[in-house]
């Protein structure tokens, strides 16, 4: 049997001891994890030299080039020695490591090649984000390298799995904003895709989009409403992972007194038809003052078609 065949199972088995009686298994674990990762990644129980790593990993195409460009030979070899802490890998439980493992550390998720371990990514998210900084930026690295790598402050994921790469996107989320045309509504379909593919979790504003029956043009063609555009958006949305490191994510954000209101907030419901319901995205619902005072006051709220009422959107 091959020797990485019996370290998953012994990775297997530990992790399955885990339990409330006995849950110090999870940093066994981990720490099983990380002596696969740096056979893995180094060939060694002891990691390269940073230079040599950021060397490789650009000629793989997996961290971007400009990083040399920024720092010199002495400067990473310096922070190689006194701010990069290697034994903080045995700081992480089983469950964390795991999620390390397979969400951020950068790696071919077609072949499964794994390039960097923990406290490299840490290190490289540090260097990357302060590296335009002048005169202290030493300084920030360790302190922000510091925070990072002992848990007093956890990042969102596309900076985790993004930034030192050469996808120089690393937002959370991303608003996007279609008007009432077809070409701004093509435009933001296509700009779905590009950002979910970059990392990002969207909001999407299509509150201006007219209501189902609305004229356009001379009145020659009666509009289909929102939700036959919302089905383009939720297959552009589901279109593409995050970057591989998750599925497509967005929430659509519409106006309370848009005309298409009843039907719009059922468009999760587990009733209703596939032409009906819109399942695989979330909804919002945008309030304003007089519509919050009407309902206080048990009133009437108006609906409204979106290019009936220009000024109130």
């Amino acid at each position: 049997m091959e020797s990485v065949k019996i370290h998953d199972l012994l990775i297997k088995s530990t992790s399955e001891l885990i339990s409330e009686a006995t849950p110090n298994y999870q940093t066994v674990a981990a720490r099983l994890i990380n002596y696969k990762l740096k056979k893995l990644v180094y060939g060694d129980k002891d990691p390269w030299r940073l230079k040599d790593i950021i060397d490789h990993n650009i000629d793989a195409g997996v961290y971007d080039a400009d990083i040399l460009n920024m720092y010199s030979d002495a400067e990473l070899d310096y922070i190689d020695s006194q701010i990069v802490d290697h034994s903080r890998d045995d700081d992480f439980t089983y469950a964390g490591m795991e999620q390390m493992r397979s969400k951020y550390l950068v790696q071919n998720r077609s072949d499964g090649t794994i390039y960097e371990t923990p406290q490299v990514l840490y290190i490289m998210i540090a260097m990357t984000l302060f590296g335009r900084y002048n005169g202290r930026r030493i300084k920030f690295i360790r302190e922000f390298y510091n925070a990072i790598s002992q848990f007093y402050i956890s990042l969102p994921t596309p900076i985790m799995a993004g930034c030192r790469t050469p996808t120089r996107q690393f937002s959370s989320c991303v608003v996007l904003e279609s008007n009432d045309s077809l070409d701004s509504i093509n435009a933001t379909s296509t700009s779905i895709v590009k950002y979910i593919s970059k990392k990002a979790g969207l909001g999407i504003n299509a509150g201006k989009i007219r209501a189902v029956g609305s004229n356009i043009g001379d009145g020659s063609i009666a509009h289909t409403g929102l939700i036959p555009f919302l089905k383009l958006f939720q297959a552009s949305v589901k279109s593409c992972s995050q970057g591989g490191v998750r599925g497509g994510a967005a929430t659509v954000y519409m106006p309370v007194w848009h005309y298409e209101f009843e039907d719009l907030v059922v468009l999760k419901n587990n009733r209703g038809t596939e032409e009906n319901r819109v399942r695989n995205m979330d909804y919002a619902f945008q309030f304003n003052q007089l519509m919050y005072e009407r309902l206080l006051e048990g009133g009437k709220i108006t609906f409204f078609s979106p290019n009936d009422v220009p000024g109130l959107y």
